[in-house]
């Protein structure tokens, strides 16, 4: 049987400073050599990186015993395909990435950073959280799915189709 993690337990969620925008350029580049459909994610730039942390958005890493283990990207600067996607009049955040290290999949830590994402927006006092999603990445979709998003859309992003997903927040 698998150890449990828990974010807030055993492992951490923070957000960085741009001064760590290198290591998770390093990081996310080592995810997706490892995956085995690298058109599950499209690598974010080094300018992705940067205007969350510069923003009232994040990137955060997830640690676990002084290891990176997982990243997650949320902003509210939504790109201008998903702006008709938006769920009310105010704005939302979008979730433009989040990553696992494999060794650390199947614990429940996706939906664990999409429920501090939540509490993030309440704090924040937008109305919800929009995500993409590769038709083919089943387990991050069905993770999506369970936490109560809604599929509104496919779209052409990222150089392939994707999934538009989307959560009030009350």
């Amino acid at each position: 049987m698998k150890e449990k993690h828990v974010i807030g337990e055993d492992i951490s969620f923070a957000p960085i400073g741009v001064e760590r925008i290198g290591e998770a350029m390093k990081f996310q580049a080592d995810i997706i050599k490892r995956m085995n459909n690298k058109d599950f994610f499209t690598p974010l730039t080094k300018q992705e990186f940067v205007k969350p942390i510069k923003g009232r958005d994040n990137v955060y890493f997830l640690t676990y015993k002084n290891e990176l283990i997982g990243l997650a990207v949320a902003t509210c600067d939504i790109p201008e395909i998903l702006l008709d996607y938006k769920i009310t009049d105010k704005n939302v955040m979008l979730i433009d990435s989040i990553m696992i290290k494999k060794e650390f999949r199947g614990f429940g830590l996706q939906k664990q950073v999409l429920e501090l994402l939540e509490k993030r927006v309440r704090e924040l006092g937008l109305d919800g959280l929009v995500a993409t999603v590769h038709p083919e990445n089943i387990y991050s979709l069905r993770n999506f799915l369970e936490m109560g998003y809604l599929v509104l859309h496919s779209a052409l992003l990222h150089g392939g189709e994707r999934l538009v997903l989307c959560k009030k927040i009350a």
